[in-house]
């Protein structure tokens, strides 16, 4: 496969990203949102980014790009998880205006994450009950 023309510029120009993880944060991101939703799946799910292995790009014209990568990370527990994303790439003028992730086992994400996600809330919690702040504090029966 040849270079793509005009060269894909770096993530910073996504206009549009489709995350489908399972979680119900899932769906549609644009514009500025979509850093803060990638972030936080990075985060529920354990995603170690230095891991990413794209195993794949097959272009379809100058405008449509499809990604095979491996994705793998930790869970809650540090069992290490591994699977195939597929993510379909438009390209407009070297800038990616639509991606759409597609994860090969959206069920082990969505419970890794709401896992994660129900420690991350409960050690929250705990922070928030011994905090010494007068907005933290609860008053007494």
């Amino acid at each position: 496969m040849g270079p793509l023309r005009p060269p894909i510029k770096e993530l910073t120009d996504e206009q549009e990203v489709e995350l489908n993880w399972g979680h119900p944060d899932s769906g549609v991101h644009k514009g500025a949102d979509i850093g803060p939703a990638r972030h936080r799946m990075h985060e529920l799910t354990g995603l170690d980014m230095s891991s990413i292995s794209i195993d794949e790009l097959i272009a379809d014209g100058p405008t449509r790009v499809v990604v095979v990568a491996t994705n793998s990370g930790i869970d809650l527990h540090g069992t290490p998880w591994t699977m195939t994303v597929l993510e379909l790439v438009d390209v407009v003028n070297g800038k990616i205006t639509k991606k759409r992730s597609f994860y090969q086992n959206t069920a082990l994400l969505r419970d890794i994450s709401l896992e994660r996600e129900a420690a991350l809330a409960q050690e929250n919690a705990g922070q928030a009950a011994s905090c010494d702040h007068p907005r933290h504090r609860t008053a007494a029966p």
